[in-house]
């Protein structure tokens, strides 16, 4: 698989970018951190034309539609056709994170496909205008351009999102010696508009105080690799997980089978249903506490994966 270069960059690229995993309890919509948990492939091929194709494989791929202006992949590939007018695409997905599943899997098509596009056009684009092309593919999947599932799939590590108008983000290197027990249901479908649509509109202040407080531990854990600070941090949010915690059947069992089973904090991946937890590893293991949440769903009649994964780094070109 040879490189075969055009006048602005090479003709077909093939990126590979990780799982990611938002909100960690208390920063929704500022905290995103990548994971090395599962990985969604875009192959990008260049076109002559000024339109845009999207091929979809892989892990429920029948499940998500292909149309670009659907699709995170394809409008992200949309937007580098309107902003930089070199042609077209055509783009085949590949994924490896089951949609829905709060793992940003429709944000890692995007990162994948952003940063195959701008590497395939030479363009050098600086992070920020990167992650704002990818946060855009969102808008197919979430209704509006978030960044906390792209940014991480792009830069790796832990992301914190500043500000969305204008997008400013801070970026920090993978975590050392932390781990995160995830539990994947399987079969239980949402959309992000409708674990959005169930948040409050208004908040008492109390309530965002002890969020804030809550967020500086997450902050304070994952700076110090501190799996207590970190899973303090995950068990303060007082305003989103209390309010998407009834969408998901047998959640609120397998946030209590893991800190039965000796983790220190548990909370929804993103918008779920995912569950992530972590744990202090020289007491209990992060395999024994992915099993125990894993159960409980089985319990409730819920076919259910369990991993355990690291953070990671962003998303790599592996073919050009």
């Amino acid at each position: 698989m040879g490189e075969n270069l055009g006048r602005d960059g090479c003709e077909r690229t093939v990126v590979r970018a990780p799982a990611s995993t938002a909100n960690l309890g208390p920063g929704f919509d500022v905290f995103g951190l990548a994971l090395d948990v599962m990985y969604d492939i875009a192959e990008v091929i260049r076109l002559d034309e000024k339109i845009v194709t999207v091929e979809m494989r892989g892990v429920e791929a029948d499940t998500i539609p292909a149309d670009p202006e659907s699709n995170s992949a394809g409008r992200t590939a949309l937007e580098f056709v309107n902003r930089y007018n070199k042609g077209g695409f055509k783009i085949k997905i590949t994924k490896g994170i089951p949609p829905g599943s709060g793992l940003g899997s429709s944000g890692a098509s995007a990162a994948a496909t952003a940063v195959a596009i701008s590497h395939m056009l030479g363009l050098k684009l600086p992070t920020k205008e990167l992650i704002e092309i990818a946060a855009c593919g969102e808008i197919a999947t979430a209704g509006a351009p978030h960044a906390d599932n792209v940014a991480p799939s792009i830069c790796g590590g832990f992301v914190i999102i500043r500000s969305y108008d204008p997008l400013e983000v801070v970026t920090f290197p993978p975590p050392e010696k932390l781990e995160f027990a995830l539990a994947v249901p399987k079969g239980m479908k949402k959309t992000t508009k409708k674990a959005r649509s169930v948040l409050p509109r208004s908040i008492p202040l109390i309530k965002a105080v002890d969020n804030i407080g809550a967020a500086s531990l997450v902050v304070a854990g994952l700076f110090l690799s501190d799996p207590y600070l970190v899973g303090y941090g995950m068990m303060g949010d007082q305003i989103v997980e209390p309010a998407r915690a009834l969408l998901y059947p047998g959640y609120l069992d397998a946030k209590k089978a893991a800190l039965d089973s000796g983790a220190v904090g548990a909370t929804l991946s993103g918008a779920g249903p995912t569950v992530i937890a972590i744990a202090d590893p020289e007491k209990v293991g992060s395999v024994a506490v992915a099993n125990a949440m894993k159960e409980a769903f089985e319990a409730k009649g819920i076919e259910c994966y369990g991993y355990v994964s690291r953070p990671t780094v962003g998303a790599q070109i592996v073919c050009r």
